[in-house]
């Protein structure tokens, strides 16, 4: 083959592979951002207003008397 249209060859070989990386790499983010969980503040947050109800009655001094 020509050394000229080896060089084509490669060329176009290589613009072809690099549209497939940024192909790949963005499907895999969007994956990865489909799959990111959001914390949430469930147990620790259920338990506070109780305890800070508990906190008011005890600084006016109404608890159980």
């Amino acid at each position: 083959m020509h050394p000229l249209i080896v060089y084509y060859l490669v060329q176009a070989r290589t613009a072809e592979l690099d549209q497939q990386a940024q192909r790949d790499a963005q499907a895999q983010a969007e994956g990865q951002a489909r799959h990111t969980r959001i914390p949430r503040r469930r147990h620790r947050a259920l338990g506070l207003p109780a305890v800070e109800a508990l906190r008011v009655f005890a600084v006016r001094g109404g608890g159980n008397r």
